[in-house]
């Protein structure tokens, strides 16, 4: 960390110089004594900056942040809602700092506008905060901020980067939706107690209404005594007091991944399923949810409680942040290059190798070529990211959360993607994938979702993408489905309302021919549903949820 001119200190430095320089050729010595007058004046203001360099290297300088509770419901933080992010500066040394602004740097899915700015006194803490909008819900991390320093005339500046990883939770969008939208057509497929009544015929229950018989009424359901005193046939219809039990797939496939950060369909779909949460819950009902692509991903069985809501928005968030090997597109050398890098940055830890061993050595079994060529010790790189892991979790594992298991084929790389999911490393998502390996990923997760019971609801949210491609699986997994569920409906996102407007008439064209593509991608897999009686719906932010599920539940009615 050396100290460098700042914008002034270089234009009075090329002043002073261009005096020298005039001065020389039009032997003028006044002007060549008030350019050395200049720069000796520059010298000596850069000698009594330098200080602050020393300070810093001697960490004389402390930044600590923390991020209060959000102005949502218990205090959660959600997206597109702004909160505040407080930084505190430490002085430990024998000067005044000025902190001239300060760069954060995040995750890409946190929008951080303001460079705040700071004066502390030596010996002094100062406090400052920071306006950070969540532009999509997810495991967030504040990497660190990198820090510039200057004088007071504003010659001199030096920058210095401090490390300090904190994560944060951010929750989906907040989306109204009526309880009646989250009930099932014609009562649920279990009796149990539940918040809510369905009207239903059946021998048991509490009387809602008697009514004149029509065709189909089965004669159990007369009532004998109506029926002598009105001289007509008569019908007792029941109510019973039910829990519905939801179950929503959710695909997050590379499809789903499309569109502007924060307004992808993935986004959207994550976004419904917590209204679903919460509505269904709401209700005393119980719901459980599973997320897949070419195999399933996250998975929660179908229960009831505030407690299960906040894992069914820890389900969502997990699949926001994908390092399996199968899932992201990344090589090993690319994967192992970024998280050096990382390192370095965060830990001032060098694992890169200098001089490559021989040929014939056993080392290179444990030694990886990024992207440039340049070599890394893979192993020591794992011992480290082990070591960090086990900072960050704690060393007990009983007290250890329960984190997604890695898939990745090569035992050396599982931790570095581990630290990466941590540390929020973002590795981009495959965008393709094995012919009918997304059917594949249906007819598991089907399997899935069926296998602890029979659900009453199943709701799809999906871009239908790859389905048809092996459509005797994906049959058999539809028709497992309707045997097992008591209604099920699917909804896709609309692919005109996930892409950014046109600015010029080249732009609209574009804009059709993508829709166009996007529609006959997901057209066979639709045509594929709907004979096989699943309902299948366009939705998007700008229809409101319970329209869609009313809309379902009229057309399976």
């Amino acid at each position: 960390m050396i100290p460098r001119l700042a914008a002034r200190g270089k234009l009075v430095l090329a002043t002073a110089l261009l005096f020298l320089v005039v001065g020389a050729l039009h032997g003028a010595p006044p002007l060549v004594a008030l350019a050395g007058s200049i720069l000796s004046v520059l010298l000596a203001l850069y000698l009594m900056f330098y200080p602050t360099a020393i300070l810093l290297r001697r960490k004389k300088i402390e930044l600590s942040w923390w991020v209060p509770p959000g102005d949502q419901p218990g205090g959660a933080l959600a997206v597109d809602r702004p909160f505040q992010l407080h930084l505190a500066f430490r002085n430990h040394g024998s000067r005044r700092l000025r902190i001239l602004s300060t760069n954060i740097l995040a995750a890409s899915g946190l929008g951080i506008d303001d460079r705040p700015s700071a004066t502390v006194s030596r010996g002094q803490q100062v406090e400052v905060t920071a306006t950070v909008r969540a532009l999509a819900a997810g495991y967030h991390v504040l990497h660190g901020a990198a820090l510039t320093f200057g004088d007071a005339l504003g010659l001199f500046d030096i920058e210095a980067f401090f490390p300090n990883p904190i994560a944060i939770k951010v929750f989906p969008r907040s989306i109204g939706l009526r309880p009646q939208a989250v009930r099932a057509v014609g009562g649920a497929l279990h009796e149990q107690v539940g918040l809510h009544r369905v009207r239903r015929r059946g021998l048991s229950g509490e009387l809602r209404e008697l009514r004149e018989h029509s065709h189909g009424d089965p004669f159990k359901f007369i009532a004998w005594k109506a029926t002598a005193r009105r001289q007509q046939l008569m019908v007792r219809d029941l109510e019973n007091e039910i829990v519905t039990t939801h179950m929503v797939m959710v695909d997050v496939g590379a499809g789903m991944r499309q569109g502007p950060l924060g307004r992808s369909p993935l986004d959207w779909a994550c976004d419904s399923t917590s209204a679903l949460a919460r509505a269904a819950i709401g209700n005393g009902d119980r719901i459980g949810m599973i997320a897949w692509d070419t195999r399933p991903l996250a998975e929660l069985g179908a229960d009831t409680g505030h407690h299960h809501y906040l894992q069914v928005v820890d389900r969502l968030l997990d699949t926001r942040n994908i390092v399996d090997a199968d899932l992201t597109d990344v090589t090993a050398g690319e994967l192992v290059a970024l998280v050096a890098r990382y390192l370095a940055h965060q830990e001032a830890i060098d694992v890169r190798i200098k001089i490559a061993p021989p040929l014939d050595d056993p080392r290179w079994t444990q030694i990886q070529a990024g992207p440039d060529g340049q070599l890394y010790d893979v192993a020591a790189t794992g011992r480290l990211t082990k070591r960090l892991v086990d900072i960050m979790l704690g060393k007990d594992d009983k007290k250890k959360p329960k984190l997604p298991p890695i898939v990745d084929d090569d035992p050396q790389l599982r931790p570095l993607r581990l630290f990466a999911r941590l540390r929020g490393i973002e590795l981009p998502y495959r965008a393709t994938w094995e012919h009918g390996a997304r059917a594949a990923g249906f007819a598991a997760s089907v399997e899935r979702a069926v296998a602890a019971g029979r659900p009453d609801v199943v709701v799809i949210l999906s871009d239908l993408a790859g389905l048809a491609e092996d459509e005797a699986r994906t049959r058999r997994a539809i028709a497992r489905l309707r045997r097992a569920a008591g209604q099920v409906v699917a909804l896709v996102p609309a692919p005109a309302a996930f892409l950014p407007a046109a600015a010029s008439a080249h732009g609209q064209r574009v804009r059709e021919l993508m829709i166009r593509d996007q529609r006959a991608a997901i057209e066979p897999g639709r045509r594929l549903l709907q004979r096989h009686g699943i309902n299948v719906l366009e939705g998007s932010p700008a229809i409101p949820l319970d329209q869609l599920l009313s809309r379902g539940r009229r057309r399976a009615a």
